[in-house]
């Protein structure tokens, strides 16, 4: 087994992954949905992968990119984190803070504040801001070509993502949008056009995809410190381990003091966590995985979030030469509507 970190291919002088991949392929077996994963044990460049080159929506994991970018520019000189920003009515998306406590815009954050709320709470407004603050879309897919990742795609803001998946056609220039506007406009959508809308956004459109192989390189690189400076890199680390989505994705099944830095994407029918695990230092393979999981078109949250949860079980019980005991419980899943998008 081999995984491509920088761009090459790197000699797996690690572990044989062959029973953990037996195992994951049995949960995989009873899993429903679709689900591709890419898994690297970072220090050695052991991988496994399901599916792993095939592009799957990444859903708000993509903000891991835009982030990086910002971080990218900052680092330069470019623009400064404590840059200002002001959101007006038009600038609200549904979901997260932003939209609870300004739905009509009228405040003025900072970059690293806005960074900080796309990470920590996903929040769609904030990254849309941060996007459109780095240069658009097109600046983001750039700097990924530019690092060697031909599969993350970039290509539209969250609100207009929100509008195409939940099956809104030709909505209004974003300048005429108001939180209540998008509210209105998606839900005038007949359920034909939603479901025909979810299967282009599952299954057909290539935008805002990516391979869960991708996705794992881009942690991996992000945890050795070759895409950041160090400072940048450790900030956005922090950022990843203070998120506050997805405690039922890879974090469920593990010990509650691992270190996990992740960023997880959230629709009605998309369910997705990418993490950078630690592993005890005790461990019998001690360092740390990348681990990505994207599941499209499960019955439920609460069954896509649990394959996740046992996947990534099953890697830290490989990886630690350990079994789990003592289980975080899965509470059921917040009810999420058709405007959300995490």
């Amino acid at each position: 087994m081999c995984a491509s970190l920088a761009g090459v291919r790197l000699s797996a002088s690690g572990p044989d992954l062959a029973p953990l991949e037996e195992k994951i392929n049995r949960i995989l077996s009873r899993a429903r949905g679709q689900v591709g994963l890419s898994l690297i044990h970072i220090e050695s460049g052991a991988t496994l992968a399901v599916r792993g080159d095939q592009r799957f929506p990444m859903a708000s994991v993509y903000k891991l990119p835009i982030a990086i970018e910002l971080l990218t520019l900052v680092a330069a000189g470019t623009l400064s984190l404590d840059h200002a920003v002001t959101l007006m009515s038009s600038d609200i998306r549904a979901c997260c803070i932003l939209s609870r406590h300004h739905p009509r815009g009228g405040v003025t954050l900072s970059a690293g504040e806005l960074l900080e709320l796309m990470i920590v709470d996903s929040d769609n407004t904030a990254s849309d801001a941060v996007l459109r603050l780095v240069g658009g879309p097109p600046a983001v897919e750039r700097r990924m070509r530019a690092l060697g990742f031909d599969a993350i795609n970039i290509n539209r803001y969250e609100g207009d993502i929100n509008l195409e998946m939940t099956g809104v056609a030709s909505p209004p220039p974003q300048a005429e949008w108001t939180l209540d506007l998008q509210y209105r406009l998606i839900s005038e959508v007949t359920p034909e056009a939603l479901r025909a809308a979810r299967e282009r956004y599952t299954t057909l459109d290539p935008r805002d995809t990516s391979t869960p192989d991708d996705m794992a390189r881009l942690l991996g690189r992000l945890q050795l410190g070759n895409l950041l400076p160090p400072e940048y890199t450790a900030l956005l680390l922090d950022l990843m381990t203070q998120a506050r989505t997805g405690s039922r994705r890879i974090k469920a099944a593990l010990p509650p003091d691992t270190i996990v830095a992740h960023k997880t994407g959230t629709t009605n029918v998309v369910i997705n966590d990418a993490a950078i695990i630690t592993l005890p230092p005790d461990s019998a393979i001690a360092g740390h995985l990348a681990l990505t999981v994207f599941v499209i078109n499960g019955p439920r949250m609460s069954v896509m979030e649990r394959t996740i949860a046992e996947v990534s079980g099953a890697a830290y019980e490989f990886f630690t030469g350990r079994p789990l005991t003592g289980r975080q419980k899965a509470k059921a899943p917040a009810r999420q509507t058709a405007a959300r998008r995490r």
